[in-house]
Formats: C-alpha cells, sequence, structure tokens
C-alpha cells in the first residue's frame, strides 16, 4: 500500500499512572494507556502505551507503541505506530510505522507521519504517508 491517509481523531480515554506516588512531583516519570478512534481515510481504534517524562506539570516528552485496527476503503488490517511525542501545551506527535508490523490492508506498509493536538482538544487532524 502506497498512499497518503487523512482524517481526524479522537481521544476516548487516558489512563496514566506516576513512576511514583500520585503526588509526585516534578521532574517526574509516567506511564499511560491512551485511546484513540479515527475516522476518514482509516476508519479504526487505536491503543497506546507511553512511557513519558514531565519536566514541569505541562511540558515533556514521551514515547509509545500505538496499535491500530483499521479499515481502508473497506479493507480490514492492523499495523503498529511508533509515536514520539512532545508538549507544551499543544501536544506534536510523530509516527513511524514499525517495520513488519502490518497485516491486511497495511500488510508491507512503511510510512511516516503524525499530528498535533491543540490544548484542551479532544479531536485533531492526522497525517500517515507511505
Amino acid at each position: 500500500m502506497t498512499q497518503n491517509l487523512t482524517g481526524s481523531a479522537t481521544f476516548t480515554s487516558w489512563d496514566e499512572v506516576p513512576g511514583y506516588d500520585s503526588g509526585a512531583p516534578v521532574p517526574r516519570v509516567a506511564r499511560a494507556t491512551v485511546e484513540f478512534h479515527y475516522e476518514g481515510d482509516i476508519e479504526g481504534t487505536s491503543t497506546c502505551q507511553y512511557a513519558m517524562y514531565y519536566g514541569t506539570e505541562t511540558r515533556g516528552s514521551g514515547v509509545g507503541i500505538e496499535y491500530l485496527r483499521a479499515t481502508v476503503r473497506g479493507e480490514e488490517g492492523t499495523v503498529a505506530l511508533r509515536n514520539e511525542a512532545v508538549f507544551d501545551g499543544a501536544v506534536d506527535v510523530a509516527w513511524t510505522v514499525v517495520p513488519g508490523s502490518g497485516t491486511g490492508v497495511f500488510a508491507g506498509f512503511e510510512g511516516s507521519g503524525g499530528y498535533r493536538a491543540e490544548p484542551h482538544s479532544t479531536t485533531w487532524n492526522w497525517r500517515l504517508e507511505g
């Protein structure tokens, strides 16, 4: 599959656990399980497991693996996306497809993309180019 895919994503859940107690001071590390719903060229859902670093309460970075289950033009498949995130108010995420992770419509797919989520937004535009 070689194509440029676009659409919107909606954040559906966020479950974060600090690396130490819930009142952890900064800097701190945390892990989060985040779920999304995709619309557009890709229709489906995903779950991402993040390891995160907070330099302040609102600024930091994270890395994660997102597992996407979706259809593209009616064909089903799954793919893993490696996420690199930076946040300071807005969240900027760059994706790369984990080589060899695609099944079905995503079999053999290689690519990259990402999104920018503005502060307090729950829906944003994404792109995945391959």
